[in-house]
């Protein structure tokens, strides 16, 4: 299948990136300024294999591209971008599978007010993007998926598109119900604001990623929702535990602290931290923890603050968390 990257960033430039280098028919949308670089001079892709450029198709939307039967769709953007980003699509195609290689666990369901061919991933992959035309693909293997149509199921089509994301280096993973694994996976992106608004590392705020997992974990129990943690899947699939062929080093968090870094005025926080005062509001219940980061995070991109604007510590106090 032709694969089409919606949202040439980190994650969909590391998708691109090494579907073209095995060979693969790749299309890229992304945003004017990393368009136009990569039009120009090719995509600076820099792995532990070295760096390349590579010459890969890229446009500013959907409506440059002629749609066939053999295409897929893989939205790799922000989930703030996702509404609009279908609006622009459903101009111009009535039905092509889409995948949601995306956080958060609300893309699926806009996606599906859309289109009816819509499958879920959640998404492990090292990547840095921070330069037009430039994106770091930081670990070889580059980067695990797994992979199941929504609301439950696997096809043909899921199974092609992870044979060719496992030709591209990828492990993949296709299951019949893929959103309790996005469950475990926005777990552990709970922590994506704390490193954004602190730039602390694991040791200073372990202590805040714990309490808003709890909340988190504590609203699920309570709300019935089935979730599969970090944990269980590395016990349920040996590959991904196998020690990396190579890294790259980078100062670079994670793809929310990116944001704040390019200065984009926009987070993905409402689809992390957010999600969790959603479910918290569906059953009555308030998440305190989470809906303070997530107030914390929307402040610090619309005034285009730089990561690191509070200490952990000044972090604690925010939240409560404070110890005399």
């Amino acid at each position: 299948m032709r694969i089409i990257i919606y949202g040439a960033g980190g994650i969909g430039g590391v998708m691109g990136g090494h579907l073209a280098r095995t060979g693969q028919d790749v299309v890229l949308i992304g945003r004017s300024g990393h368009v136009n670089a990569i039009n120009n001079n090719g995509l600076k892709f820099i792995s532990p294999a070295g760096t390349e450029y590579l010459k890969i198709p890229a446009v500013t939307g959907p409506e440059q591209i002629e749609f066939g039967p053999g295409d897929a769709v893989c939205l790799t953007m922000k989930g703030q971008n996702t509404e609009d980003a279908m609006k622009d699509l459903k101009k111009v195609v009535d039905d092509v599978p889409i995948f949601c290689f995306q956080n958060g666990i609300r893309n699926e369901e806009i996606v599906s007010s859309y289109f009816p061919r819509v499958y879920g991933a959640m998404v492990r992959v090292g990547s840095v993007y921070l330069n037009d035309g430039e994106i770091i693909a930081r670990r070889d293997p580059p980067g695990w998926f797994v992979i199941g149509r929504c609301p439950k199921g696997k096809d043909e089509i899921a199974e092609t598109v992870a044979g060719q994301l496992r030709q591209a280096s990828f492990y993949v993973k296709t299951v019949d119900d893929v959103i309790p694994y996005k469950w475990g996976k926005l777990m552990a992106n709970l922590g994506n604001a704390i490193g954004a608004i602190t730039n602390a590392k694991w040791g200073e705020m372990g202590h805040i990623m714990q309490a808003a997992q709890k909340e988190l974990s504590d609203l699920l129990d309570e709300a019935g929702v089935h979730w599969i943690s970090q944990d269980q899947i590395s016990k349920e699939w040996p590959e991904i535990n196998e020690p990396l062929k190579g890294s790259i080093p980078s100062e670079a968090q994670s793809s929310t602290w990116q944001s704040l870094a390019r200065e984009q005025g926009t987070v993905e926080t409402e689809f992390l931290n957010g999600e969790v005062v959603r479910l918290a509001a569906s059953i009555g219940r308030k998440a305190p923890i989470n809906g303070k980061l997530l107030n914390i995070m929307l402040e610090m991109a619309a005034n285009r603050d730089h990561p690191g604007k509070y200490t952990a510590e000044e972090l604690d106090g925010m939240l409560g968390l404070a110890t005399s």
